[in-house]
């Protein structure tokens, strides 16, 4: 009688748009053949043909191609070996019976088996498998294109489900999110910590990221969770007025080298809108004629600045240096910043409310210390709307391309809302008292 043969191969030609590629199962007996799907999927990179088995591959810090982890490549074998035993089992029963068997036979007793083509066993593993493993697995995968600061929202996650598992004695894992888990997270992190609800929603806005990701790589879990409603608190959104702008365009700073490259920058990022992550990544090459051309650093979208007085003065100023302005750190960029609107007297009270759970937590700062360097693309948002720009052309110059996001940035003045009223309905009169 005719033996099994049992080889596993990837299909190449059936790469999905992450770059996985579906492992299939060829059985042969005698010149019969039939090739069995299974649930597994690897890189082509992370297959080796000759041994029929998923393997690791250390990817370089530069590439963008998909990978397996030892962890998942270790998950990937197991299974495979399991779909293999599975068939020597088949095949081994047949034998013991003196039954004559083809390879249709075969496949039809391993389709009644509970394992299946390995996606039941598969899915089970993956839905009581521990939603921090799959963090830690999520942020190695990707650390080689994606940010370092983006993937930190990942690790503050994983920080705060450990301490939440120690405090509760449960295990985070797939099969137990739900939308009361939501729920008992959520009154976790307000009353067992220290973070306000800004960051609170931060946090469970990152976990529902993270179990979208699981969801389609195919972990199975209750959708009820899809259901929790995270309340998200409007921030306070700190911008210079104009006359703010034009004293620190004007502030004596006794010759102070740190101040007057720190105000320089900020004038430029107010005129520009840029953030600190492209004026880091700015050079020379990016001016074209009248305008900056580069790629935007946060979306990698091409991005046209035209230039304006504001920001030409600036870069005449420093034409002699390598690059088009001083480098300075995003930390001392921001510290010298405040130092300088201090000096220029931006010191109106403001009051900043934060909520931790519903108690308000309301402190009261000087305005200079509120000021960053990304109040500078706010800044630029808010005068050029005051000035007369549509919002139209306003998002054009800053690279925005949602109103929705871009109404975040913007902090028209009272004055300004009033002179705009009169301007359409007419000058108002003060009401005499009767």
């Amino acid at each position: 009688m005719a033996k099994l043969t049992i080889r596993f191969e990837i299909r190449k030609d059936k790469i999905n748009k992450d770059g996985y590629a579906p492992i299939s199962c060829m059985l042969s007996i005698a010149q019969q053949r039939k090739r069995v799907t299974t649930s597994l999927r690897v890189p082509p990179i992370n297959w080796d043909t000759e041994n029929q088995e998923a393997v690791y591959v250390k990817i370089g810090k530069n590439s963008n191609q998909s990978f397996l982890m030892k962890s998942d490549v270790s998950r990937t074998n197991s299974l495979i070996d399991s779909i293999r035993s599975k068939f020597i089992f088949i095949e081994d029963s047949f034998k013991h019976s003196g039954k004559n068997y083809s390879v249709e036979d075969v496949f039809a007793e391993y389709n009644k088996s509970k394992l299946g083509t390995g996606i039941k066993a598969q899915k089970v593993e993956a839905s009581k498998s521990s939603v921090v493993v799959f963090i830690d697995e999520y942020i190695e995968r990707n650390k080689a294109i994606r940010a370092k600061r983006s993937l930190g929202v990942y690790s503050q996650l994983q920080r705060h489900l450990e301490r939440f598992q120690h405090h509760s004695g449960k295990k985070v894992t797939f099969d137990c999110i739900r939308l009361s888990f939501f729920e008992e997270f959520q009154s976790y992190l307000i009353e067992e910590t220290e973070i306000n609800n800004i960051t609170i929603a931060k946090q469970l806005s990152t976990l529902k990221t993270v179990l979208g990701y699981a969801r389609r790589d195919g972990v199975q879990m209750d959708q009820s969770y899809r259901d929790f409603k995270i309340k998200k608190q409007k921030l306070e959104v700190i911008t210079l007025t104009e006359g703010e702008y034009q004293s620190i365009k004007n502030v004596d700073l006794n010759g102070v080298s740190r101040h007057e490259k720190a105000r320089d920058i900020f004038i430029f990022l107010c005129a520009t809108s840029m953030r600190y992550s492209d004026y880091a990544q700015f050079r020379r090459e990016h001016i074209k004629g009248q305008t900056i051309q580069l790629t935007m650093k946060k979306g990698s979208k091409p991005w046209g600045i035209p230039l304006n007085s504001d920001s030409i003065s600036i870069l005449e100023k420093y034409k002699e240096l390598e690059k088009p302005l001083p480098s300075i750190s995003n930390q001392k960029l921001s510290k010298y910043i405040k130092e300088v609107c201090q000096i220029a007297g931006i010191d109106t009270p403001i009051e900043i409310v934060r909520f931790r759970g519903s108690e308000p937590i309301k402190t009261v700062h000087p305005k200079y210390k509120l000021i960053s360097a990304h109040t500078g693309r706010k800044t630029f948002c808010t005068l050029s709307l005051e000035r007369g720009a549509s919002v139209e052309m306003v998002m054009e110059w800053s690279g925005h391309e949602s109103y929705s996001s871009f109404k975040r940035y913007v902090n028209l003045s009272k004055r300004h809302s009033i002179s705009q009223m009169g301007k359409i309905w007419g000058e108002a009169t003060v009401m005499k008292a009767s």
